[in-house]
């Protein structure tokens, strides 16, 4: 079925996009020759009755920008604060990346190596490097000269392109010859010779200087055109950046930088992103409750009303660690305003939490730990769903009792076990591997490309009847291996699986605190490996921790290799566990 082509997809996404071309008269003025916005749907129909808005709102917005405007006092007052702002950003760049004697002490023997010690071009070049402040020095003293004479004449000569830059990016309607042209020239003269006066205190040590002149002074009202919104900003900055991380992350981190708007007053401008702001943010952040989201007490509240409520609710606030997770969603984007020129300061910088990295979030089982999970009634008999902690006449087989097992004897992930297909199993020379890889259908996933990789089938799962399992699930028809396993909510496949497990070694008191979850599994399996005698770096390949390769990918490993994957893999064994009772799948078939 043909769509219009105002409808597309991109590559590796089955959802349908609104896109559209920018008319070559505004391409400089929008920075773009096409806009894409997702229509939220795989459905073409759908997809079809979606784009019509889309478009109509584009079609707005370009009319917006051909609009001209006048220069308003607030307009110019906006003009000349940001060209006195620009001016000492620029500046405090400048003396940043002045280099220190050391520094040219190191480009010195550089040079002597590349031109010898006594040739001149050596010697000019350190001579033009080391007088850098003397000659910017020299050339804005010239400018204030000449800038204080052509302000009192009345000429603009020398401002004039960056005038013409203000006009272009506003869309003002002001000839050279208007009074309007005039008056703004004027304005940034008066902000370049401010700037440039600071410089002069800086050049002396001092730091504290602000302006005199009453223009060159921020606006009561923040100017901004179309597009400068906080919200609209992010979503632009994901369309510039859409192969950077997940469209999960990429929803979960707008929520946290829409948090952040709400908090300087919602739907605001991209001047809001102030470094006051964002400490004053991360303050309140301290009191921000557990998933506030997920709680029907705060549905349809504010960021501040939120706190405010629980402090009836009374659920406990994020931890140090996620308030860091939310400063770096904000930051992200904001070192994209940066380099974009939407902001001039670095409003993170120092914003982080410092934290005890040493301290780690949970470790491996302890040999007691494990005995209480595999001797509990889930793994022997029990009483059937939602009772797998109570011993009854039911014995489960499907993914809660396999997951665990794999997780212990091969140290994979929960998300890479609960993915798996039955092709994902296969042999190879002779040998049971789990193919572990982001192939086949199902939007699988694995942490980094490296991560990837072939992973034989421990001879312990086969004694406990795993391939009989696996044959099974083929008999069946069955394309995944768990196939009572679904994703959650955010397209995760180990969440529903996690929230099980978590709850179950609670309630068979193997888990009594945060130190150990699920992961642990692959916790206890490193310390196998090392307990084997085997090196970090020489299991890596099993655990998902080397740079992406070929066979790691593709599951081609010659038998060399797949011979020592064996060999580390047949070492994985837990001292005093002792998992005799664990019946094979047949027998319980």
């Amino acid at each position: 079925m043909a769509l219009s082509t105002n409808v597309a997809r991109r590559k590796g996404s089955r959802q349908y996009y609104a896109r559209l071309g920018v008319p070559k008269d505004l391409q400089k003025k929008l920075r773009k020759r096409e806009l894409w916005k997702s229509l939220g749907t795989t459905d073409p129909q759908e997809a079809k009755r979606r784009v019509r808005p889309v478009l109509d709102q584009w079609e707005r917005e370009f009319a917006e920008v051909r609009k001209p405007r006048a220069l308003t006092e607030t307009e110019l007052q906006d003009a000349v604060w940001k060209r006195y702002l620009e001016m000492l950003t620029e500046d405090e760049r400048f003396r940043r990346s002045l280099p220190s004697e050391d520094q040219l002490n190191e480009i010195w023997r550089h040079l002597e190596t590349e031109f010898g010690e006594h040739d001149l071009t050596a010697y000019r070049i350190l001579e033009t490097i080391r007088d850098q402040f003397q000659t910017v020095q020299a050339q804005r003293t010239a400018r204030f000269a000449k800038l204080k004479r052509d302000t009192a004449k009345g000429e603009s000569a020398l401002v004039a392109d960056v005038v013409q830059d203000i006009i272009n990016a506003r869309r003002l309607d002001l000839g050279k010859d208007s009074d309007g042209y005039r008056k703004l020239a004027q304005g940034i003269q008066r902000a370049e010779l401010e700037a440039l006066g600071r410089s002069s205190e800086r050049d002396d040590g001092d730091w504290s200087g602000q302006p005199r002149d009453k223009l060159v002074s921020a606006p009561a009202v923040a100017m901004h055109g179309p597009g400068e919104k906080i919200s609209e900003l992010y979503d632009r900055f994901k369309r510039e950046r859409p192969a950077a991380t997940s469209d999960d992350t990429w929803n979960q981190n707008r929520k946290i930088v829409i948090l952040f708007d709400e908090f300087v007053g919602g739907d605001a401008h991209v001047s809001a992103l102030t470094r006051k702001n964002v400490r004053d943010w991360k303050a309140a952040l301290f009191r921000w409750p557990v998933k506030a989201a997920d709680s029907r007490a705060f549905k349809g509240m504010s960021f501040t009303k939120i706190i405010e409520a629980n402090e009836h609710v009374g659920k406990p606030p994020i931890s140090p660690t996620t308030i860091n997770r939310y400063l770096s969603a904000l930051g992200g984007f904001c070192s994209w305003l940066r380099t974009n020129d939407f902001t001039a300061e670095d409003v993170m910088q120092g914003m982080f939490l410092d934290l005890d990295r040493s301290k780690r979030g949970g470790g491996p089982f302890t040999s007691g730990q494990l005995s209480q999970i595999f001797a509990s009634p889930l793994f022997l008999s029990c009483m059937g769903d939602k009772r797998e902690h109570e011993a009854g006449p039911v014995r489960v087989r499907d993914w809660r009792y396999w997951v665990p097992l794999i997780a212990l004897y091969s140290g994979a992930r929960l998300g890479e076990i609960a993915q798996l297909l039955v092709a994902d199993v296969r042999e190879l020379h002779r040998t049971w591997i789990f193919h572990i890889t982001t192939e086949g259908k199902g939007n699988k996933k694995t942490k980094t490309k490296g991560s990837q990789r072939v992973v034989p089938v421990h001879s312990e799962l086969i004694k406990f009847g795993f391939l009989d399992y696996y044959r099974d699930m083929v008999a069946s028809g069955h394309e995944k291996l768990f196939p009572e396993i679904e994703p959650d909510g955010r397209g995760y496949m180990s969440g529903n699986p996690s929230s099980f497990f978590n709850d179950y070694f609670s309630d068979v008191g193997a888990k009594k605190d945060k130190s150990v979850n699920f992961h642990s599994f692959r916790h206890s399996a490193i310390d196998a490996f090392r307990r084997g005698g085997y090196l970090d770096e020489q299991f890596a390949c099993l655990i998902g921790h080397v740079k992406a390769t070929t066979t790691g990918r593709y599951g081609i490993l010659p038998e060399g290799p797949l011979s020592q994957r064996i060999a580390m893999i047949e070492a994985v064994a837990y001292d005093g566990l002792d998992l005799s009772h664990l019946c094979s799948f047949a027998d319980v078939k």
